[in-house]
């Protein structure tokens, strides 16, 4: 391996250890945040515990740095986030995406699908069902592993430029019930 070689592939090695603690994300709102209180206030929202460096891309777009990767990981789970009663969209950046290039018209949200029959409490529908409204990311079990309780909850990712299904019929036993 020649010293252009060794170059090339520690700048890459470098730059994926770097986006393993980073995210970038956009408030959707008309009009620009604060961008002091944002700064001084997401931390506390989000119960950072060893810190975050958060810089102004451009607007109500910022990019977080974060300490260590578990604050990142509970960040991304914790969501989806709201800031000054705006969105707050936050995306893993990827190795070769500009920030500029960056779509931020997708989020995760945990949603609650009522009135599934008993015999229907799955995964396997709680899957299913969660791919009928977006793209099906998981879903919540007991400590049994089971789906227990008065309703499914399932974590999807949604086109938030689209608007909300708010009632999505199914006729999960096929006898023609909704």
């Amino acid at each position: 391996m020649n010293t252009d070689e060794i170059a090339k592939l520690f700048l890459k090695d470098d730059g994926r250890k770097r986006l393993a603690f980073r995210l970038v994300g956009k408030i959707l709102s008309n009009k620009l945040v604060n961008r002091e209180a944002f700064t001084t206030l997401i931390p506390e929202i989000w119960k950072i515990k060893q810190g975050v460096e958060i810089e102004v891309v451009d607007g109500n777009v910022f990019s977080f740095t974060f300490k260590c990767a578990e604050d990142r990981r509970m960040v991304l789970q914790g969501g989806p986030w709201r800031f000054d009663k705006a969105l707050l969209v936050l995306v893993e950046p990827t190795e070769r995406g500009a920030i500029q290039e960056i779509s931020f018209n997708k989020a995760a949200f945990w949603i609650q699908i009522l009135n599934v029959p008993l015999l229907c409490m799955m995964k396997e529908i709680g899957a299913f069902l969660g791919r009928m409204i977006g793209e099906f990311k998981e879903i919540d079990v007991g400590q049994s592993g089971e789906c227990v309780g008065k309703y499914l909850r399932v974590r999807v990712v949604i086109n938030v430029d689209e608007p909300l299904r708010r009632i999505l019929k199914v006729d999960v036993l096929g006898d023609g019930m909704w």
